[in-house]
């Protein structure tokens, strides 16, 4: 077989509702592949928007309860997502796995893949537990306001409860999303949404005898929304076509090389997620020494953010499913074409974002709070939320391409020096004055949020180019699935 002139064999269609492989490999142009790529976004961009929309309410609920409450959630959450992530991550290597093995025609055996994730997903639940557990010594340790502590530390505990949950619905939602099933994790995202404002107002104000607990609320309803998601997947995966994968056809006791080929293509995609997002919470304990005023609208910027970044997220994330079956049928021009579709798509979706921002950002400000002191600030860094909005979307999608080819090591050291070589020591420098008269504060730490993203954008790219036209010249072959 010819790996460049695109005459593989990709595996047979079956409904376009659950997986999305196209039907006419060799019509295949960029405009199916848009096509391609929106069935399979379209639903991971509810998704992410989902799951970005049960922060928000979190923001939002605490925030009408003090500006504490909400210094406090979002101290909570620059810890709980690192921690999570670091060690969840490794589980994403699901995904461009089971791709690769469903490209390949290999379906039956994705299923003893997800089983032996489950053995992973089990142990880093434990450490992300422990982590949970002891937050107050780590806020204390960067010398965090002391106001916002107590809750931030009830937060965690709090959700500590639903972490074995949630490690293994990420399981088989990556299962399903390796097979391009990408509609369970919507629904399921799209009942958590709608269950998450009840709970919240149980948990956050109090109501039918249970005592409202502000920010710690928030907490507790997370917990309940992450075992709910939990059996809701499993449930999916029990009466879709996902059970051919075989996942519940028998217990497998752990394997550890198979376990271990996870951890090393997983390790450094959990290390890149948590380069990045230690990145942003990192800053966030930085400047918390700014007053609960500042971390509120640094709080409020970065959500905002954060939901426009499911957007380019989700095509990131498929990009890696597509990228992930082309590699696997050994189809590597497609795998290209996958790339400059995914990226084309995503820089029109931040220029729009970066529209709203500039024009829209006091009215966005103040759906979260209208304290006047936090609407000020926040609507000067919705101005730097504008600016990084492209280079956020090009390193994204740049990453989950790179996923899909199996091609994490060298990533996980862009990202790493990008992060944390080039952007924390721009906003060091600049947000605590060490190279000027007086420290920019919070703005000199989005100078270094922007010179971050725009290396790991710059270095991600690269990458994705050398690596794509190694594979289609026929100078790197994927190594065995």
């Amino acid at each position: 077989m010819n790996t460049a002139s695109g005459t593989g064999n990709l595996p047979p269609s079956v409904p376009s509702t659950e997986f999305t492989l196209p039907q006419a490999v060799l019509r295949r142009t960029a405009r199916s592949e848009l096509k391609a790529l929106s069935l399979l976004a379209a639903p991971i961009v509810l998704t992410q928007l989902s799951q970005m929309g049960m922060s928000i309410i979190d923001l939002m609920f605490a925030g009408r309860v003090s500006a504490a409450d909400l210094a406090g959630i979002g101290l909570g959450a620059s810890l709980f997502w690192p921690s999570m992530l670091l060690t969840a991550g490794m589980l994403f290597a699901v995904t461009p796995t089971v791709a690769q093995l469903y490209g390949a025609g290999r379906t039956g055996e994705t299923g003893a893949v997800a089983r032996q994730a489950g053995w992973l997903a089990f142990a880093g639940a434990i450490v992300v537990i422990s982590v949970l557990m002891n937050a107050e010594s780590i806020y204390r340790a960067f010398n965090v306001d002391p106001v916002g502590i107590p809750i931030a530390v009830g937060y965690l505990q709090a959700q500590a409860v639903g972490i074995f949950a949630l490690f293994g619905y990420f399981v088989f939602r990556n299962l399903c999303e390796g097979l391009a099933f990408t509609l369970p994790a919507m629904v399921i995202g799209l009942l958590s949404l709608a269950l998450k404002i009840p709970l919240n107002y149980v948990f956050v104000m109090g109501a039918f005898g249970i005592e409202g607990r502000g920010g710690i609320g928030c907490g507790i309803a997370t917990a309940w929304i992450f075992w709910f998601q939990f059996f809701a997947i499993v449930v999916a995966v029990l009466v879709t076509r996902i059970k051919r994968s075989g996942v519940f056809d028998r217990f497998d006791p752990p394997r550890f090389a198979e376990i271990w080929a996870l951890v090393r293509l997983g390790f450094p995609i959990g290390t890149s997620i948590f380069a990045e997002v230690s990145f942003f919470s990192g800053i966030v304990m930085l400047i918390g020494r700014f007053g609960v005023d500042v971390v509120a609208s640094h709080n409020i910027a970065t959500s905002f953010a954060g939901a426009a970044f499911m957007i380019p997220l989700a095509i990131g994330m498929a990009s890696t499913i597509r990228v992930g079956a082309s590699v696997g049928a050994r189809e590597f021009t497609y795998a290209w074409l996958t790339v400059r579709v995914a990226i084309g798509s995503a820089l029109v979706v931040g220029l729009i974002a970066a529209i709203v921002m500039l024009l829209g950002r006091e009215q966005l400000v103040t759906l979260y709070n209208d304290e006047p002191q936090v609407v000020e600030l926040a609507s000067v860094l919705f101005l730097y939320c504008a600016l990084f909005q492209l280079f956020d979307c090009t390193q994204v999608v740049m990453m989950g391409s790179l996923r899909g080819y199996k091609d994490t090591t060298k990533p996980m050291f862009i990202a790493i020096a990008a992060y944390w070589g080039i952007g924390m020591p721009i906003g060091l420098a600049f947000g605590f004055g060490w190279l000027t008269d007086e420290p920019a504060e919070v703005v000199g730490f989005w100078w270094g949020l922007c010179a971050g993203l725009s290396a790991a954008a710059i270095g991600l790219s690269i990458r994705v180019v050398r690596t794509a036209n190694a594979y289609i010249a026929g100078r790197r072959t994927p190594p065995p699935i």
